[in-house]
């Protein structure tokens, strides 16, 4: 099999499965893709469109094709010598009777051999033992007095709770009880009978509303249809991995991608498992250790770094998202974006205000019960330390409170171990914001947390009270996660909207750009400490595609300009529906991001399709801010007003004049925009990484948040494409078509092929850049062996391109800019995307007005005669 080169992330679902990603193999390779990047592949629950939602891990999803469907793709990827990356979700499964696991919970409670398995809080006070199933539409007092739950074949062996289509188990002795009642079977139970057979079960019925306060099992983030794994439980990580080693071990797969590794309790410990039990299962395919590579899903925050004692590859890339994004805005940009926002929302344009306000509502509300349980862990702990027995439970609550509101990262890990460095920096800082944002009466509460997670170390403590730490920490960490996700990912980040780029999925906000000099230091440590790693810039659970920021990019070079018309447009609108303006600050940026390249505001159809995306999109953001409406408490009168005035711009003669002033400036971004694309495509597959392509972004990707990022891809138009020998010139011409984006990919990759050590092992350093295009220009050396690769892209030039037909930038805004790289090879070097040679001797060679002539993009070549 080919080294790894580029990976192509694929969603799979039953409108595309194992055999339809089989038949785009060939495409893929002609692309230059090395390795395809799968969804979840086991079985999910029926009707699933991601897979993330599993039913049972040990077996392929027969909606996906089952086993012979994937040794189909197995083999058309063998013969194309390609090799295959699978996600896996060990943190998490459905909690849906179609799961046997949990249906045996359910059934038997904690007799279950899964009883375990599952993060299930059995001595929650409020659930008397039981699971807190929250699947009711009502109150259960309600549900029974309209006899909303029945039986099945009442009587029978088989025979089970229902209510609407779900179906419930019963618990042993169920049936003893009712055939010991003088009632009629096959007629509804009266309400207190009912109530009578419900108190026997393992579970408890419950209005969908009282979760977040109640429910008793740790979920994915707040989802009550996802139950947490306990992956420290050897059986339970023995079976969610045995299909996954199986295809190892068969030679099948070459890499794994864990889902959400911060959902575990102890991912360091949990890697170096999986790590072991992957090169033992690849040794049986007669492939010697580390053969297949190992990914976790891992959100950094600016300035943290993945543990080095993790046995990983990387991360799945969102760190190289960010840092391509950041370095692509202008930082200039920011103060008359800042002031509009201000004036939009009355708000202080500060993304740590709005996080902070977000953690402090998930900690009330949407996660109270994870709280409530982490509370009651380090309350638990407290007892075994009767010297600290004055400590009152509502002040270390508070303490709590204060200090996960103030996190800098995602978590922890500290386990029963000492803090790392790191990890003391970040719990030090949380600390200190909590200081000044609390009480002063709570100090001491504060300061005894800050000695059990800082100073104390349960390892070292003998009998209980060292493992009631430990699971006090743990608790801690693992509410952690998913209150930075949804506090900073959704909440926050569509509260907040001074440019909608910096709001993404492994981006900080509040870093509005990374400079140029900062980029490179980024790429020199990437290098070093994990030159595997994916790159990415488009997943499937990106907020925005990455053409779409790009586009959006180009705003914080014309922030004057855009915040004119958007105060005009807004005005305008406002006059039609009393609709916030904040909301439709984001509304107008989405607009022009993702105008689709070419759209005229005649076609009356294509507009109409993109209207109906655009609605999807906000009710979503409207709804996640939580602000106006919200998905627990829709506002109808507001979404109703959102949707008649989005109509009433694509279609209301009254706003047509709007409509085309949006619709120019729409235009006036795809050159710009294009250029930014383009050199983004550049970076990420020349960068220290491992390129990861996701599907249909080889072409542009003006997507939106999911559902919209995972449209079906026309393989059909990138086939006809790729097979297509039009000139450079001519594509660049056309270039909304595309085609453009996808050639260069191809040439990149094709690059990658032919020189792979050079970017897994190859070192990073700036190169100098000259003249008037001293600050114009991102410009980087990769080498390795007598292998080198100059890169150049255009940094903060959308100015130049406003009104061009083409993403070209004209040579004479390049005036005396020149590259100077060190010590150029006697034999020069090959420009890989035109096949013009640069010769070191010539100074003219190095000119910007000369590399960029053709592109807005240069990748130089050049290899030793000795090199191999």
């Amino acid at each position: 099999m080919k080294p790894w080169t580029a990976t192509a992330r694929l969603q799979l679902h039953e409108g595309f499965d194992l055999r339809a990603a089989a038949a785009q193999v060939p495409y893929y390779a002609s692309l230059g893709v090395s390795h395809l990047y799968l969804s979840p592949i086991a079985q999910a629950c029926t009707g699933s469109t991601h897979g993330y939602d599993v039913v049972d891990p040990t077996r392929v999803s027969s909606a996906l094709g089952g086993e012979d469907a994937l040794e189909a793709l197995v083999t058309a990827l063998r013969a194309h010598d390609m090799g295959l990356l699978l996600d896996i979700v060990p943190n998490h499964m459905a909690a849906s009777t179609e799961n046997p696991w949990w249906r045996d919970v359910l059934r038997r409670g904690r007799d279950s051999r899964h009883a375990a398995w599952f993060d299930v809080d059995w001595g929650s006070p409020e659930t008397e033992g039981r699971i807190w199933l929250p699947v009711l539409a009502k109150p259960l007092s309600e549900v029974l007095a309209e006899g909303g739950l029945t039986l099945t074949r009442a009587g029978e062996p088989d025979t089970e709770l229902a209510y609407g289509e779900l179906r419930l188990p019963l618990a042993d002795g169920s049936l003893d009880f009712l055939r010991g009642l003088a009632l009629p079977l096959d007629l509804p139970l009266p309400p207190n009978v009912m109530r009578r057979l419900l108190e026997l079960q393992h579970y408890r019925p419950a209005w969908w509303r009282s979760s977040a306060d109640v429910v008793n099992y740790r979920r994915f983030f707040d989802i009550d249809t996802l139950v947490a794994l306990d992956m420290d439980h050897e059986e339970a990580f023995d079976a969610v991995h045995a299909l996954p080693l199986a295809l190892i071990a068969r030679g099948w797969v070459d890499g794994l991608r864990i889902d959400h590794v911060d959902g575990i309790a102890n991912p360091r410990l949990y890697l170096r498992r999986l790590r072991a039990a992957m090169d033992e299962a690849a040794a049986r395919s007669g492939r010697p250790a580390p053969a297949v590579r190992l990914y976790v899903e891992k959100i950094l925050a600016a300035d943290e770094r993945l543990p080095r004692d993790w046995p990983v590859e990387g991360t799945t890339g969102y760190d190289a998202m960010d840092a391509i994004g950041a370095v692509q805005h202008d930082p200039r940009g920011r103060a008359a974006l800042a002031r509009h926002w201000q004036a939009c929302t009355g708000r202080a344009p500060d993304f740590r205000r709005e996080e902070r306000r977000a953690r402090r509502l998930w900690l009330r509300y949407g996660l109270r019960s994870d709280f409530v349980r982490c509370l009651r862990q380090w309350e638990a702990y407290l007892t075994t330390q009767p010297e600290d027995g004055d400590l009152p439970p509502a002040a270390l609550a508070r303490a709590l409170y204060s200090v996960l509101a103030r996190l800098p990262v995602y978590r922890s890990y500290l386990g029963a171990a000492t803090a790392t460095a790191a990890e003391r920096d970040a719990l030090a800082e949380a600390f200190e914001l909590a200081a000044r944002d609390g009480r002063a009466d709570d100090r001491p509460a504060r300061e005894w947390l800050r000695r059990q997670l800082l100073e104390r170390v349960p390892a070292t403590m003998p009998g209980p009270a060292g493992v009631a730490l430990k699971m006090a920490r743990q608790r801690f960490e693992q509410l952690a996660a998913p209150l930075c996700a949804k506090a900073v990912e959704d909440t926050a980040g569509y509260r907040y909207g001074v440019l909608l780029s910096r709001n993404e999925v492994g981006s900080d906000p509040a870093r509005f750009a990374l400079d140029v000099d900062a980029f490179h230091a980024a790429m020199r440590r990437r290098a070093e400490q994990h030159p595997h790693s994916l790159n990415a810039t488009a997943t499937h659970d990106h907020k925005r595609g990455e053409d779409t920021r790009a586009r959006l990019a180009v705003l914080s070079e014309l922030a004057d300009e855009w915040t004119l018309r958007a105060d005009a447009w807004i005005r305008t609108l406002q006059a039609h529906a009393s609709i916030d303006a904040a909301d439709l600050s984001m509304l107008l940026q989405t607009l022009v991001a993702a105008w689709p390249l070419g759209l005229d505001t005649g076609q009356a159809d294509a507009l109409s399709a993109y209207r109906d995306r655009l609605y999807g999109w906000w009710m979503k953001a409207l709804r996640e801010a939580r602000l106006h409406t919200s998905w627990t408490a829709p506002d109808e009168t507001y979404e109703r007003a959102a949707q008649t005035l989005l109509r009433a711009l694509f279609e209301s003669p009254a706003l047509a004049a709007t409509l085309r002033e949006i619709a120019a400036t729409a235009r006036e971004l795809d050159a710009p925009g294009a250029a930014k694309g383009l050199a983004a495509l550049v970076l990420r597959n020349t960068m220290p990484g491992l390129p990861d392509l996701y599907q249909g972004t080889e072409f542009w990707d003006q997507s939106l948040v999911d559902p919209d990022n995972r449209r079906p891809v026309d393989y059909a138009a990138r086939g006809d494409a790729l097979a297509s020998n039009a000139a450079v010139s001519a594509m660049l011409e056309r270039f909304r078509d595309g085609a453009i984006k996808q050639w260069l990919l191809g040439r990149l990759l094709c690059l990658r092929r032919h020189a792979p050590a050079l970017f897994s092992e190859g070192g990073y350093r700036a190169v100098a850049v000259d003249g008037a295009a001293r600050e114009r220009v991102l410009a980087f050396e990769r080498h390795c062996h007598g292998h080198r690769l100059i890169v150049a892209v255009p940094h903060l030039c959308s100015g130049w391109l406003r009104g061009m037909s083409t993403p070209r930038i004209p040579e004479e805004h390049w005036g005396d800019g020149r590259l100077r790289p060190e010590d150029p090879p006697p034999r020069g070097f090959l420009d890989m995307l035109g096949g013009r040679r640069a010769m070191p001797g010539e100074a003219s060679d190095w000119l910007c007005s000369a590399l960029f002539a053709q592109l807005p993009v240069a990748v130089l070549y050049a290899q030793d005669e000795e090199a191999t």
